[in-house]
C-alpha cells in the first residue's frame, strides 16, 4: 500500500505592509501545521526575516532557492525569495509600489510551481486592490488572475468556516461576489446558478471526498418568494437551474428561504449551499467564526485558499493580527490536497 505523504504547500506573501507578513510568522508557528503538510513561504526575504523578529522571534528564517531544498522543519520557515528589492523605506500600513510588485511576483512564481506539479496547493495572505491597481494589476483580485492564468472560464468562491466546535464547517459557493446589491437581482440567471451547482458538485467530490455531495440552493426573495407574491425570480430563474442540475445526476434542492436554510446546513442537512450575494454567504460564515473562515477558489486545475481578510493596514505592523483565518486555509489546503491525492490513486 502506498504511503501518503504530506502535502506540500506554498503560501504567498501576499501585500508586505499588509498583516500578511505577520500572520504568516505567527501562524507557521502552530505546529499542527507540520504535522498535516509541508508549509513553505514565497515572498520578500529581508521584510519577512524583519517580520520574525518582531513577531515571532523563535521562527528562524531559511532561504531556499527551489522547493526541493525545503526541509519543512517545525520552527523554521523556509522562504523562496522572488524579489531582492531593497525594503528600506517601507512601512507598515503605507502602501507602496515595490511592495506591491513583490506580492505580484509571488503569485507567479505560485502559479508557476502549480502548474510545474511543484507543489500541492497554494495559500494567499491578503492582496490591496488599490495599491496592485496602481502597478497595472489588472485583476478585482486573486481569483479572476489566478483563474486567468490556469485559463479556466467557469471557475467559483467557496467560503468554508463556522463554529469551530461543529463536526464539519459550513461551505457556502457564491453565485454573484462583489456586485451592488441593485445591479445583481439582474445576474440571478438558469445558466449562472446551474454552473455554480456543478462546481459545487464538482469541488464536493474532488476536495471533500464526497461522490454524492448534498446541495441547496438559497431564495432570493424572502419566503422563496411566496408562490410569486413577493417576486417570481425562484419560479423563473432558479428552479430551472435546480431542475437542470438534477436531470445530471446532481443531488441539489431548493430554492430555500435564506433565513432557515444556513441552520439547516449546520445541522447536516445538507453539505454545501450555493447562496445568489455576497452577504448572504458571508453573514453566517462570518457570524459563527469570524477570523478563522477560508475562502477557496473552485474551479481550478490546482488548489487555492486564502485568508477571510484583507490587508488591515490600520493594524498592520502593530503586533495585533490574529493568525487564526492562515492556520485554518493552510488546513484546509492540506485537506484538500490530500483528497485529490486519494481520487488519483
Amino acid at each position: 500500500m502506498m504511503r501518503m505523504t504530506k502535502p506540500i504547500i506554498a503560501i504567498t506573501m501576499g501585500d508586505p505592509v499588509g498583516v500578511g507578513p505577520e500572520v504568516i510568522v505567527k501562524g507557521l508557528l502552530d505546529p499542527s501545521l507540520h504535522a498535516l503538510c509541508s508549509p513553505f513561504v514565497i515572498g520578500h526575504l529581508e521584510w519577512l526575516s524583519k517580520a520574525a523578529s518582531l513577531f515571532a522571534p523563535s521562527l528562524s528564517i531559511r532561504p531556499i532557492e527551489a522547493v526541493s531544498e525545503a526541509r519543512f522543519e517545525p520552527g523554521v520557515l523556509d522562504l523562496l525569495p522572488v524579489s531582492s528589492t531593497s525594503c528600506t523605506g517601507w512601512r507598515y500600513g503605507e502602501s507602496n509600489p515595490y511592495a506591491s510588485q513583490v506580492a505580484v511576483d509571488a503569485l507567479h512564481e505560485a502559479v508557476r510551481l502549480a502548474q510545474a506539479g511543484a507543489i500541492d496547493a497554494m495559500v494567499t495572505a491578503s492582496i490591496n486592490k488599490e495599491a496592485m491597481n496602481k502597478i497595472r494589476f489588472a485583476y478585482p483580485g486573486h481569483t479572476e488572475f489566478l483563474a486567468e492564468r490556469a485559463g479556466v472560464k467557469r471557475f467559483g468562491m467557496m467560503m468554508v468556516g463556522g463554529d469551530p466546535k461543529d463536526k464539519e464547517p459550513l461551505k457556502i459557493v457564491l453565485a454573484t461576489i462583489h456586485v451592488a446589491l441593485k445591479d445583481m437581482i439582474g445576474m440571478i440567471r438558469k445558466e449562472l446558478i446551474l454552473e455554480k451547482i456543478r462546481l459545487t458538485h464538482e469541488s464536493l467530490t474532488s476536495d471533500f471526498g464526497l461522490s454524492f455531495g448534498r446541495i441547496a440552493v438559497a431564495a432570493l426573495n424572502p419566503h422563496a418568494g411566496e408562490g410569486g407574491l413577493f417576486g417570481n425570480e425562484e419560479a423563473m430563474e432558479v428552479q430551472p437551474a435546480i431542475l437542470a442540475a438534477q436531470k445530471e445526476g446532481i443531488f441539489v434542492e431548493g430554492p430555500y428561504p435564506a433565513d432557515t436554510l444556513f441552520y439547516r446546513l449546520r445541522q447536516g442537512q445538507f453539505d454545501a449551499v450555493v447562496a445568489l450575494y455576497h452577504d448572504q454567504a458571508l453573514i453566517p460564515i462570518k457570524l459563527l467564526g469570524f477570523g478563522c473562515a477560508v475562502n477557496v477558489t473552485i474551479g481550478l486545475p490546482f488548489i487555492r485558499t486564502s485568508v477571510d481578510h484583507g490587508t488591515a493596514y490600520d493594524i498592520a505592523g502593530k503586533g495585533i493580527a490574529e493568525p487564526g483565518s492562515l492556520v485554518a486555509a493552510i488546513s484546509l489546503a492540506a485537506r484538500m490536497a490530500s483528497c485529490r491525492k486519494k481520487l488519483s490513486q
